[in-house]
């Protein structure tokens, strides 16, 4: 399946978020389903988490998920709502987005096709943790809270496989976390190209055009300052744009916090 980050543009899916202190500005449109084509078990089987599922299960689900278009800016769920079903991004990118009770907001993650999110509520029942909202036009599978529950009963499999996507998000966020708190902005750009990158021939590559702003709203920096850390990492060749348009990543994780994230004197 062909999944391309959100921060790797094919078209630039630009948000402006919402400045520091104020709410973010979107829509908040119904998630009405439109007239699509069927969907098809195969379609299920491709999304990661799915694949688990034996023909006659996903033959079953077919019959019962939601597959639903939407429009850039449309808020799909709302930090501290009730909704409980597990939605998986067929086509288009999405944030998660936390707020605090003072309208502060953070970009928490960047969603791409083939991921899901909304398991944490279904699993447990309580409000949703964030709000997701999609950056550009979107296309959007949802399954149950009751139809997942049964998959994951009947499939031990499916229950493994959600139970690895907990564990890797878990672990995600802690490095996340870590890298926020203890490195610079050019620490943080740096982790988050090489997150961006898959290896090819023994050599890290991020494949499709980088986003700096994508970059930017998941360490909390500027767009501008996100471009001078880059354009620095051009000049010393820590990063290069190859033919076919990917760009090599040949940075070293930082393994040690250089300085306080705002003293960036290499930014």
């Amino acid at each position: 399946m062909n999944l391309q980050h959100p921060a790797l543009e094919s078209t630039p899916p630009r948000l402006n978020p919402a400045p520091w202190g104020a709410p973010p500005h979107v829509m908040t449109a119904p998630l009405a389903p439109t007239i699509v084509p069927p969907v098809s078990p195969e379609l299920l089987r491709r999304l990661p988490l799915l694949c688990q599922l034996d023909a006659a299960q996903a033959q079953w689900l077919t019959r019962r998920v939601s597959l639903r278009r939407v429009a850039r800016l449309t808020r799909i769920v709302d930090q501290g709502s009730s909704e409980t079903g597990l939605h998986f991004l067929l086509k288009g990118h999405a944030q998660a987005v936390r707020q605090n009770t003072e309208g502060r907001s953070l970009v928490i993650d960047q969603l791409r096709p083939g991921d899901h999110f909304g398991e944490l509520s279904l699993l447990d029942e309580q409000p949703q943790s964030a709000t997701v909202r999609c950056t550009v036009n979107s296309e959007w599978l949802v399954v149950s809270r009751a139809d997942f529950m049964r998959c994951l009963d009947e499939s031990p499999a499916l229950m493994q496989a959600l139970l690895q996507t907990l564990v890797q998000r878990a672990r995600r966020k802690t490095r996340h976390i870590m890298l926020l708190a203890l490195n610079d902005v050019h620490g943080c750009v740096v982790q988050q190209l090489i997150d961006l990158s898959e290896l090819r021939a023994g050599q890290r590559v991020v494949v499709g055009r980088i986003s700096r702003q994508a970059v930017a709203d998941m360490i909390g920096a500027s767009r501008a300052m996100v471009s001078r850390v880059m354009m620095g990492l051009t000049r010393s060749g820590e990063i290069e744009l190859l033919p076919d348009g990917a760009t090599a990543i040949r940075c070293q994780a930082p393994d040690r916090p250089a300085r306080r994230r705002g003293t960036s004197a290499r930014a």
